[in-house]
């Protein structure tokens, strides 16, 4: 096991090449609150760290799911004699849930170590219907730093509605979480075609700044950029060439020949820190020019080649009625629509990149060859090397 120390100060930006467990110090989105019920222990993977949940009188605690004494993973059979508790199967080491304290030892109870011994507890706070942990070693900054701007807003309802472990990098999904190229592989999703999204082909970039077009976000609050997307110019169909033939390719729906729904441009993306995107507002009907949902993922890292690839949908609501209306809407329509028809898309080109990036011999990137019209992963790359609060290594280097 891998147990060595981050050179930089906890705190400090690392470089984003070096960042293949995610940044430390950042609130990670880890499930959904009705994945946790009372007294139920669950567990998970995030950053490289085993982390043990378990909701005791309605609160979510988390610690590390890791015996002190050998090591001994508590989720293998956990058991729990007050609600309060984890007791180690192994040798009945005892442990506090609330803060991580070593309470009792069965065959030593004087033991010197009661009271000295701490297991690593992660802040945990549950909103929106979603638990979020902070790893690290600082003091935690407000949750909202790293979320998406609106999504604790009082009058948004957010549904969450998928999660998945996908096979690639966090990195891999990030640096084409909302890009203007990759759209192309959405060409024929049949979301586009049901809702009539003009969705362009690819998009062109209008100068040859790679940069033009995207809004840092560098004050208080999350840190990332806002994409622009009325700054390209959009293609909705493109020939291809050789040896005589000739081939086009065209997108699922041209706004050029058909009345659509919010056209593309009139949309924005942000991306921010850790791991977060943001991207609306979508109409909640076929051919609806009124944007009302917004769309959030992320892509939290789990191992070196892992990430866990989460969903959810937000919409401003001004009564419990319009909130039940939206859940019933996207749970019983958007979701299998939105990941089934295009999400699903995003999963195949991230795994299907992996093997480029993970190849023995290689830094992270080298094999690219990157141009104008990647500003986008380029934005991205330097406002997270620029702003992260460091690097995660496996278990956070020894406790």
């Amino acid at each position: 096991m891998n147990r060595s120390q981050p050179t930089a100060k906890p705190g400090e930006p690392c470089a984003y090449e070096d960042a293949e467990l995610g940044f430390r110090n950042h609130w990670y989105p880890a499930m959904f609150s009705a994945d946790v019920r009372e007294t139920e222990f669950k567990t998970l993977t995030i950053l490289g760290e085993d982390i043990l949940f378990k909701r005791i009188d309605g609160r979510v605690y988390a610690v590390r799911d890791e015996c002190l004494h050998r090591g001994f993973r508590f989720s293998a059979k956990p058991e729990s004699f007050t609600k309060n508790t984890i007791t180690c199967h192994f040798h009945g080491f005892t442990y506090n849930l609330k803060n991580g304290d070593l309470i009792g030892i069965p065959s030593d109870p004087e033991s010197k170590l009661i009271g000295k011994l701490k297991l690593h507890s992660y802040p945990v706070e549950e909103v929106k219907g979603m638990l979020f942990v902070f790893i690290g070693d600082i003091d935690p900054p407000p949750l909202a730093d790293d979320l998406q701007p609106g999504f604790l807003d009082a009058d948004v309802h957010v549904v969450p509605f998928h999660k998945e472990e996908v096979h690639s990098n966090w990195r891999i999904a990030a640096d084409s979480a909302s890009e203007f190229n990759h759209v192309f592989m959405h060409k024929d999703d049949f979301l586009l075609k049901y809702w009539k999204q003009p969705l362009p082909l690819v998009e062109m970039p209008k100068g040859d700044n790679p940069y033009e077009g995207y809004v840092p976000l560098e004050g208080s609050g999350p840190k990332g950029f806002k994409d622009v997307f009325r700054e390209v110019v959009p293609v909705f169909e493109y020939k291809i060439e050789c040896e005589g033939e000739v081939g086009v390719v065209r997108s699922a729906f041209n706004p050029q020949t058909e009345q659509g729904s919010i056209p593309f441009g009139q949309m924005e993306a942000v991306l921010v820190l850790p791991c977060g995107l943001s991207i609306g507002p979508w109409g909640s009907e076929p051919g609806s020019l009124v944007g009302e949902y917004v769309h959030y993922e992320w892509y939290v890292p789990i191992d070196e080649t892992h990430h866990r690839y989460i969903i959810a949908w937000g919409k401003k609501v001004s009564s419990e009625g319009e909130a039940l209306k939206a859940e019933h809407d996207v749970r019983t329509r958007w979701s299998y629509f939105e990941y089934e028809g295009f999400n699903k898309s995003d999963v195949l080109a991230n795994e299907g990149t992996q093997r480029a990036y993970s190849e023995a011999g290689y830094a992270f990137g080298e094999k690219e060859n990157l141009s104008r019209i990647d500003g986008y992963c380029l934005m991205w790359r330097r406002m997270a090397a620029k702003h992260n609060r460091g690097r995660q290594v496996r278990y956070g280097g020894k406790k």
